[in-house]
């Protein structure tokens, strides 16, 4: 009976989880030297049932777990030299304006016409963050 009890828990505890998940999918992306190199060893190391997209040129995304993209790019200039994780937002205004609300700037808001709609910005610890919306 305990065990029962136990799993039931458990199985609420997850459900409330899901229930709160602010968000859909996420993006990590890890700049690399050379985007063909890693392409060739992340597929590799993958394997080749892996969804691939590439959505713009010097990016190449690899489906990682469900709702979990791996996105390899070739940094330019200043941007970071770690890993970026990026959340996928249905709406950017609107998860821009609640996240401001709160005090959070989120970096303005970049369009690629009939890509993406970005923005990137630092948590207060340094690590590289950003939002993403699909067009619809």
């Amino acid at each position: 009976m305990r065990l029962l009890s136990l799993s039931s828990l458990a199985f609420l505890a997850l459900t409330a989880v899901s229930q709160a998940e602010p968000f859909q999918e996420i993006t990590v992306g890890v700049p690399v030297p050379s985007l063909s190199e890693a392409e060739r060893w992340y597929g590799a190391f993958l394997g080749p049932d892996t969804e691939v997209i590439r959505p713009a040129p010097g990016l190449v995304e690899f489906k990682v777990a469900p709702g979990v993209w791996l996105q390899l790019f070739e940094p330019e200039g200043q941007q970071p030299q770690g890993a970026v994780i990026r959340y996928l937002v249905d709406d950017m205004t609107a998860a821009q304006g609640t996240r401001a609300d709160a005090g959070i700037a989120t970096g303005e808001a970049v369009e690629v016409p009939g890509v993406v709609t970005y923005s990137e910005f630092a948590d207060p610890f340094g690590n590289a963050l950003g939002f993403y919306a699909l067009p619809k």
